[in-house]
Parts: C-alpha cells; sequence; structure tokens
C-alpha cells in the first residue's frame, strides 16, 4: 500500500506519518511539502491513496487533486485542510476527492477514511498476485459482464480454488466485490455527470437493468439512487 501525504508544514506531515503507521507498519508512506515535489513522486512511484492539504505554496491542493486523479485512475484523494468553510467542500466533491479531513485531524477520523478506502479498493490488501489480477480485473472492466469462471481460465487456475482464495483474502465474495465496486462507480458518476439519467448511470456502471442497479444500491447504501443524487445537490 503506497501513502502519499502532502502538506507544507513538516509537522502535519509527521503526525500523520505516525498515525498511520502505528497502524499500518508496513505500508509505504511518501510525503512532499509541495505539488512540484508531489507530481515527481508521482512520476516515480504507483499511489494508492493521498492525503492532501489545500493551501499550500504555488498550485493548491484541490488544483493537485485533480491532476493526480486525471494521471492516475486508480489514485484516492483526500483533502486535509484547517478551513471548515462550505465553498472548499464543495470545490473538494467536484474534483471527485474520496473526503475531506479537518485539522487537526483525530485519529479515529483518519482510520475511519483509511477503511473506508480498503473496504472498495482490496487490491491493496491483497496479497496474491492471482487475486491482485481479479481486483484489476474488475477495476478495469466493471462496466462489462465479468464472470469469475472467465477470469480463472485467463489465469489461468481452477474457478474454485480462486473463488476460495478471494474471499480468503479479502473478506467477501468474488460477486459480493463486484456489486460493491459497481456501486462506488455509479456514486462517484451521480456526482459527476448529474445530467446523466439513473439507467445511463446503471449501464455504464455495469448494471443489467435500472431496476437492479436501484435494489443494490439501496441494499448496500441504504438509500435509493435518487435519494443519494438529492443528499449531495
Amino acid at each position: 500500500m503506497n501513502i502519499l501525504i502532502v502538506d507544507d508544514e513538516y509537522l502535519e506531515i509527521e503526525q500523520l506519518r505516525f498515525l498511520i503507521q502505528r497502524k499500518y507498519p508496513l505500508w509505504n508512506i511518501f510525503s512532499a511539502e509541495d505539488s512540484v515535489s508531489a507530481w515527481k513522486i508521482t512520476e516515480q512511484e504507483s499511489i494508492h491513496l493521498a492525503f492532501v492539504d489545500i493551501r499550500m505554496p504555488g498550485e493548491d491542493g484541490l488544483t493537485l487533486s485533480k491532476r493526480l486523479k486525471e494521471k492516475q485512475s486508480g489514485i484516492e484523494i483526500v483533502i486535509v485542510s484547517a478551513h471548515q468553510d462550505f465553498s472548499y467542500a464543495k470545490r473538494a466533491i467536484q474534483a471527485e476527492v474520496m473526503d475531506y479531513l479537518v485539522k487537526p485531524v483525530i485519529e479515529q477520523e483518519l482510520l475511519a477514511v483509511i477503511e473506508k478506502y480498503l473496504e472498495v479498493n482490496k487490491h491493496a490488501v491483497a496479497k496474491s498476485a492471482h487475486v491482485q489480477y481479479v481486483i484489476k480485473k474488475i477495476e478495469l472492466h466493471f462496466s462489462e459482464k465479468l464472470s469469475l469462471q472467465e477470469i480463472a481460465d485467463e489465469i489461468p487456475v481452477s474457478a474454485s480454488y480462486l473463488s476460495h482464495l478471494f474471499s480468503e483474502e479479502i473478506g467477501s465474495t468474488f460477486q459480493e466485490y463486484l456489486l460493491t465496486y459497481r456501486i462506488h462507480q455509479a456514486k462517484k458518476l451521480i456526482v459527476s455527470k448529474a445530467d446523466w439519467s439513473m439507467s445511463r448511470i446503471a449501464e455504464a456502471a455495469g448494471f443489467s437493468s435500472q431496476h437492479h442497479f436501484s435494489n443494490i444500491f439501496k441494499k448496500v447504501e441504504g438509500m435509493t439512487p435518487s435519494m443519494f443524487k438529492d443528499k449531495r445537490g
């Protein structure tokens, strides 16, 4: 798991580093005090999760976040700011960041954000190459029809072995993870594609019908897609 912390205050970087490493001592943590240094790191390393301060010398954190997401499609961004101003939060939503933390960062809130990331991005903790392959396949082709049997044939291994290995490492079945990932992508589309119909979002997220999409969305999120859209609006 590769973490990037971007903040112009050294002590803030060290605080986040300490809190993360206390819980996840084997993770790789990179740090930068400005956007230029952060960008150089991403040219050398594939970053899974970045914690980015809003106010920094030169390019601000939200602009950097947008560029990072355009460069690395799998990266997730958490904005960290001393400001609770709604305008910042609104811009963060528009930049499609995963979450927003207010300084001073509380350990429980930080760990909750990390756990939220891990729930959807299990590739970061997948141990075997086989399971990593399955996760990557889902990330790249979630909008298409996917079956564990076909993926197993590509590796190649037996589907029963791959199913057992996936459940053991990820903590959920292939189908459960696929549906959860599709819902995650649908939520991003609802926020970023406000003019799209729910049927179009359902199709883009890989669901066979809007009815199926709505049922799964409500089961996972506890609300309908339309309710989620109204809440975020």
